[in-house]
């Protein structure tokens, strides 16, 4: 990442900052969010990171800094290769173009993934992102996820705000009561700028 680039960053970081403390956080940046992942891995002792909705592999270029491994996965095809050459350069990171739905237990098989952190980021934000069989598959990424709740440290679920708002998305309420239902007996559940966090109780 450039130096202007990451200067542009950390610029807009301080202004989720100033809007946190005035409680207007509706859509932290992408800067704001990767320093809550950092946080939760540390916290955590993450040491995979599994990453559904690469886009422009931003998140995982900072994750690859941090994790052991980092397994990204991107629907669009375009976005994926783009993806796999701006990512070529780290070489703990696999870049796997597809449905997450499809990707998810092909990664979560592997011997490697343990003591992982989810980032689930794969729905459709318009433009040039990609629309799968739903627009935002997290309730049913969830039911994935418990089958290999061992591996497993913590969980984000992205974009809450849009939750019961955009078309095609589960309700706030029903990715909620999934969460719980799946994973509430061995996960603390919270929901704090514009993310559903799960974190494996101490």
């Amino acid at each position: 990442m450039s130096f202007s680039r990451e200067l542009r960053e950390r610029a807009a970081y301080a202004r989720d900052l100033a809007r946190l403390l005035r409680f207007g956080m509706e859509n932290p940046t992408p800067y704001t969010k990767w320093l809550i992942l950092d946080r939760l891995r540390r916290r955590t002792g993450a040491r995979v990171m599994v990453e559904t909705g690469t886009y422009e592999g931003r998140t995982t270029a900072r994750a690859a800094r941090r994790f052991e491994r980092v397994y990204t996965v991107e629907l669009d095809p375009t976005l994926a290769q783009r993806a796999k050459e701006h990512l070529a350069r780290y070489p703990n990171v696999t870049v796997l173009q597809g449905d997450a739905m499809q990707r998810l237990p092909e990664i979560l098989q592997r011997s490697d993934v343990r003591d992982a952190l989810v980032f689930l980021d794969a729905h459709y934000s318009g433009g040039e992102t990609a629309h799968g069989d739903l627009a935002e598959p997290a309730v049913e990424e969830l039911v994935i996820l418990h089958r290999h709740v061992d591996k497993l440290r913590a969980i984000v679920v992205d974009d809450f705000r849009c939750f019961g708002v955009n078309a095609g998305f589960p309700s706030k309420g029903e990715v909620v009561r999934q969460a719980e239902a799946l994973f509430g007996k061995d996960f603390d559940l919270s929901v704090t700028n514009d993310q559903l966090v799960l974190t494996r109780k101490r």
